[in-house]
């Protein structure tokens, strides 16, 4: 029974930390203001830079932050056994627009529709809202095709 016990703390550790239950940096926990920032409805697709999608995929396979969302949904978003695929068009949580993940990344899955693992929100770690808005700028861009032409220099310079 101790070896049982064992066995099922170390897979219930190494889960978290695959799931983003690592302790985030200081630096990392964006005061609560900056995470209510952004409405999602007023998210555009057509606002999203190369700088947000590139920071969008540091997040999203884990190489910033504390968490990594390829743990579960795969390292290109196809999916796996404990997340659906995020780059197939189907949604079992939102209608994958821009705004909906970006709040759904926020919500988090409580209760998933045909997957035993729930996501926690933000991935189990807060973000800053820079990055909320990357990972859900790549999110998007899994399953929508985005015109790379439109995102050009001309753009990062409107935006800054």
């Amino acid at each position: 029974m101790q070896t049982r016990f064992k066995f099922l703390a170390a897979v219930t550790a190494l889960a978290a930390v695959a799931c983003g239950g690592e302790k985030p940096e200081a630096s990392e926990a964006p005061p609560p203001a900056a995470v209510a920032a952004v409405d999602p409805a007023t998210l555009d697709p057509e606002s999203i830079t190369r700088a947000e999608l590139a920071l969008g995929d540091s997040v999203f396979h884990g190489l910033i932050g504390a968490t990594s969302c390829q743990a579960c949904h795969g390292p290109k978003g196809a999916g796996g056994p404990a997340a659906p695929s995020l780059s197939d068009g189907t949604w079992l949580h939102n209608d994958g627009s821009y705004g909906a993940i970006y709040k759904q990344i926020e919500s988090g899955v409580m209760a998933p529709k045909q997957f035993s693992s729930m996501m926690p929100p933000f991935g189990g770690t807060p973000l800053t809202a820079e990055r909320h808005r990357a990972v859900a700028a790549y999110v998007y861009s899994l399953s929508h095709k985005l015109d790379d032409d439109e995102r050009g220099e001309k753009k990062e310079r409107e935006k800054k």
